[in-house]
């Protein structure tokens, strides 16, 4: 980096730090062309901290520290940490074997992807052991000409370059996903949001206009739900694995450093096959709730997949009796794939069992349950859009775990006061598919019947369309029930 390059870079980040009223430890990150190593400056505040390490295990084997820096006492390694003795305002480097970990066992640490490089944050950034709760954490990146990076953490605020963020407050242990190299990059803008999608290189070229186009429709279906997409600027990754069978054969939504979207795709399949697919209507889904611990992993994989299907037919992806359809195979296939454990016992052991259709179709029913006593309740008044709009008001970002527990008697005390809790009390500890009998009825959709058939009653007509249209908008006061929940809490 040149002198002036750096010295731009200073002046936009305490730019930055002044408008953020906090002390601000700043880095820097340096990425040469051959993707080999990275070299990290680290910048005191006025606030010095002494210690830092890596959450990543393994990290400290790549790490390297210019033996002028150590000969000249500013710092020392001991016990996997880099310990700081100098003073407030100056600077220290440190570089990463980029190369080595990339060949290294534990490809979750650092993978190639033709001119790009997939990696864990913890593996570069090495963050105060114990950071003050008054000081934040900036990193600015030096890229060569033609080459991108792609982070979970948001834009700085204040900052006119578009490659310094803030490293949110996330738990440091969260796994998150961070891509530097050549890549596509693109800035999908639906309402309430800017999407920031990178696009990473392969053979054959993947149309970065069709991921764009892909991305963007999914991301307005979630808008249907209300008015706006629930996070300010979430990090998209789209990640070419070859042929595959499918358009999108996995997919995953981290929370590492703020919500991100991750999609490994067949860049071999045409758009069409990619607009069909449910994979990305599910995993932007997963914003509209907090990061649920894994005991009621049945709540965020359940109302993602009740929505997949809802909101994609209000954006006129799918028809309307598609989307039921698709919800009435899912619950047979719930059905199917229940036995034995708990809902909560099959949720925290999703994968060892291979529980994955118990878990996602009974959270599924759940929603559609709570969605339709809602509108019953309140007359139409309410609605699962309605209380998870309310909870996108109050709490959305959120930088910490929840509990089913915790969602639910919020969410009762955004809408009408019992509908979510009874559900929970009902199901959580139930070894049983979730009793669609009622709601059933009321949509008039024969769920014991291997056959599916839709009533023609104008009751339940009405019912299956007003949750396949877009909601009216309704007022839900959000502050108060947050503070109803806080004074609880003292109690």
């Amino acid at each position: 980096m040149t002198t002036l390059r750096r010295l731009a870079v200073a002046i936009l980040l305490a730019i930055a730090s002044t408008a953020s009223g906090n002390d601000v430890l700043r880095y820097r990150v340096s990425v040469p062309e051959s993707l080999k190593q990275l070299s990290v400056e680290v910048c005191q505040g006025s606030r010095v901290v002494r210690e830092f390490s890596s959450h990543a295990a393994d990290a400290g084997q790549f790490l390297g520290v210019p033996d002028t820096r150590v000969t000249a006492g500013l710092i020392e390694i001991r016990h996997g940490r880099i310990r700081y003795k100098g003073a407030a305002g100056q600077c220290f480097d440190y570089t990463v074997d980029l190369a080595a970990a990339r060949t290294a066992d534990n490809s979750r640490l650092a993978r190639g992807q033709h001119e790009a490089v997939l990696m864990r944050s913890g593996l570069w950034l090495w963050r105060p052991s114990s950071q003050p709760a008054d000081t934040s954490i900036q990193v600015a990146f030096d890229l060569p000409e033609g080459h991108g990076v792609s982070v979970p953490w948001q834009p700085a605020h204040g900052s006119a370059r578009d490659d310094v963020y803030l490293v949110s407050g996330s738990p440091s242990d969260w796994p998150d996903l961070v891509a530097v190299g050549r890549l596509h990059t693109d800035t999908i803008t639906v309402e309430g949001a800017r999407l920031r999608l990178a696009v990473l290189g392969a053979e054959p070229t993947i149309s970065k206009p069709d991921m764009s186009s892909w991305i963007r429709e999914a991301a307005h279906a979630i808008t249907t739900l209300y008015g706006r997409f629930p996070l300010p600027s979430p990090q998209i990754l789209v990640v070419p694995q070859g042929p595959a069978g499918e358009a999108v054969p996995w997919a995953q939504v981290l929370r590492g450093g703020g919500a991100a979207a991750h999609f490994f795709v067949d860049q071999t399949r045409p758009l069409d096959e990619f607009r069909q697919d449910w994979t990305a209507a599910h995993e932007l889904s997963h914003m509209l709730l907090p990061y649920i611990l894994r005991d009621d992993s049945w709540l965020s994989e359940g109302f993602a997949s009740y929505y997949q299907n809802i909101l994609r037919a209000r954006a006129g992806m799918l028809s309307r009796e598609t989307a039921w359809k698709k919800l009435y195979d899912g619950f047979q296939r719930g059905r199917d794939g229940t036995s034995g454990a708990t809902l909560v016992e099959a949720s925290r052991e999703m994968r060892k069992r291979g529980a994955y259709m118990r878990v996602y179709w009974s959270g599924a029913a759940i929603a559609l349950m709570a969605d339709v006593e809602l509108r019953r309740r309140s007359g139409g008044q309410q609605s699962l859009d309605v209380a998870l709009g309310a909870l996108a008001e109050c709490c959305l970002p959120s930088d910490r775990a929840w509990t089913g527990i915790e969602v639910f008697e919020l969410l009762d005390d955004l809408t009408t006061g019992s509908v979510f809790m009874q559900l929970y009390d009902e199901y959580a500890q139930s070894s049983s598919f979730p009793d669609l009998g009622p709601t059933s009825e009321r949509l008039g959709i024969d769920h014991r019947s291997s056959r599916f058939r839709l009533s023609s009653d104008p009751e339940a007509s009405g019912l299956r369309d007003a949750i396949m249209s877009l909601p009216v908008r309704r007022p839900v006061d959000a502050r108060s029930a947050l503070e109803r929940q806080e004074i609880g809490s003292l109690d």
